[in-house]
């Protein structure tokens, strides 16, 4: 007998399937979908009607870029070919090409696919899309990524009804959105997601409790999800190379604390972890790598103003107050220098803009060497209750904070660009 499920749903290459809704001569072609992580954010030209999108996340998603690119210069500046693979279709796969793989190192693995800038708006639109279809076949179900939901069929489709029923949301799916979707299923969520990631592509995959050691025995333990870096290297100290090999060191992994307890659960499938409806975002960031490495500090500081504007207009578009921010600066020859803090200010772009350039300034640490990358995130969210705030500054942080949301209406409706800081302008 089949116990209660869950199901996991996986978009099979949903960047290369998503270009193929509206453009259906790519079908069985080679599709490299490539980024470069929006490099027009800083350009000093004011661009009409530019809109920030800030939708779902996952993999390879920014939290947030802007929704036109121009596709004739985006991966190609002279003979430098920039960006990485983002999503390759199985046909480009066939051919070596992987996600993370330079564009160049693709097109010469596969000089006959086809490559496409991203179309964000598209991808998002389509996830939502998604969404809204499966809730009309399932109460609860979770967005776990731009292309990745789980859903709770407990008491809601019968064990022996489970195989049709999921086949039934496959077609549906495949003939209403045109999309290629796997669907995994297992009395645990990660379970299910590590089954859906055997059944690739269009696949359809049980896992009951009583197979469940042989499905998992040779899968490699880096390929659970929650086995990250620190894990990882735990695993390797005790050459435990197999899911399988880790359930056998059930003593070993549960000495490991409560997060090892808790692994070892999800690994059993006996964690019990409930789909969530709505997951609560925790935290907003942006990062930016650059083309040419930055040696003028003056023009560092002009791309950090570009980014706080950014930053600042989707911290009040979504209506949070974090207290604590993170902001790194990468430099050439692999240098880093970052550092968080706390603070507990009525969150307003003024704001943000001092408190930013004033961070930065502590963190340039090697003002001899190129900037390579910038980093700022906002976490820790709180609710606008004065006694919890920063009472010295909150009557100018009030009307700071009423300026900034009119501020985020404007670029809403004119785009982000129609209002400038003066830095952004040497």
């Amino acid at each position: 007998m089949i116990p209660f499920m869950i199901i996991h749903l996986d978009l099979d290459s949903f960047f290369a399937s998503a270009e193929r809704t509206r453009n259906l001569s790519l079908v069985g072609k080679p599709l490299i979908i490539g980024g470069r992580g929006d490099p027009f954010i800083f350009d000093p030209k004011p661009a009409r009607a530019k809109r920030l999108i800030t939708l779902n996340s996952g993999a390879f998603v920014p939290s947030l870029y802007h929704a036109a690119h121009d596709p004739k210069n985006y991966f190609f500046e002279g003979d430098r070919i920039r960006g990485i693979v983002t999503t390759a279709s199985y046909e480009a796969r066939r051919c070596g090409v992987k996600t993370a793989m330079s564009i160049r190192e693709a097109l010469g693995l596969c000089p006959q696919a086809i490559l496409l800038p991203p179309d964000h708006l598209l991808y998002h639109t389509l996830s939502h899309r998604l969404m809204e279809l499966l809730q009309e076949e399932i109460p609860l179900v979770e967005q776990y990524s731009i292309d990745e939901m789980f859903g709770d069929l407990r008491g809601w489709v019968e064990d022996r009804d489970l195989l049709s029923f999921m086949a039934a949301l496959q077609r549906r799916i495949a003939e209403e959105l045109l999309l290629p979707i796997s669907i995994g299923a297992a009395r645990s969520k990660w379970i299910a997601k590590l089954a859906t990631s055997t059944c690739k592509p269009y696949g359809l995959r049980i896992v009951c409790d009583e197979e469940l050691y042989d499905f998992v025995r040779d899968i490699p333990i880096d390929a659970f999800p929650g086995v990250g870096r620190a894990f990882g290297r735990r695993f390797e100290a005790y050459k435990i190379k197999t899911i399988g090999e880790a359930l056998r060191a059930k003593s070993l992994i549960e000495g490991w604390g409560r997060q090892g307890r808790d692994l070892y659960a999800k690994l059993s499938g006996n964690d019990h972890e409930d789909v969530h409806p709505s997951r609560s975002r925790k935290g907003i960031g942006i990062s930016r790598s650059m083309d040419h490495p930055i040696k003028d500090r003056e023009e560092f500081y002009r791309r950090v103003a570009v980014m706080v504007r950014h930053w600042a207009h989707t911290i009040m578009r979504l209506g949070v107050n974090p207290t604590t921010f993170y902001f790194g600066i990468g430099y050439e020859h692999h240098y880093r220098s970052k550092k968080q803090f706390t603070t507990y200010r009525l969150i307003n772009e003024p704001f943000l803009q001092s408190f930013a350039k004033e961070k930065f300034e502590e963190l340039d640490i090697y003002p001899t060497l190129s900037i390579v990358s910038i980093a700022m995130s906002a976490t820790k969210f709180l609710h606008h209750d004065p006694k919890t705030l920063d009472l010295l500054h909150y009557e100018k942080d009030q009307k700071m904070s009423a300026l900034s949301k009119s501020l985020a209406k404007a670029r809403e409706w004119y785009g982000m660009d129609i209002v400038r800081s003066g830095r952004e302008l040497l």
